[in-house]
């Protein structure tokens, strides 16, 4: 089994948004939901929320509350995005 279904399986198990923990470069320490993650990214400058790795993170940030699935489509998204702007500390 590859790590990413294997993460994926323990991220169901705990909770469908587990948190993440941003550097403080980002202006924020942790995020805990996905409630967190949307009001993180409304309160980004409008050039950070355009480019498009932050662009996908919203779409699925908006659609997070259909079901655990699209919550963690939305914590995968929101990771990478985050990922991508060097954010993610690990």
């Amino acid at each position: 089994m590859n790590d990413t279904l294997r993460l994926v399986k323990w991220v169901r198990r705990k909770m469908a948004f587990s948190s993440l923990k941003l550097k403080p470069a980002s202006g924020a320490n942790r995020i805990k939901s996905a409630d967190d993650a949307y009001s993180f990214m409304m309160h980004m400058r409008l050039s950070d929320q355009n480019k498009p790795h932050w662009q996908v993170a919203r779409q699925a940030l908006n659609n997070a509350g259909v079901s655990d699935d699209s919550e963690i489509r939305a914590w995968w998204s929101f990771r990478a995005a985050a990922a991508a702007e060097g954010w993610l500390l690990d």
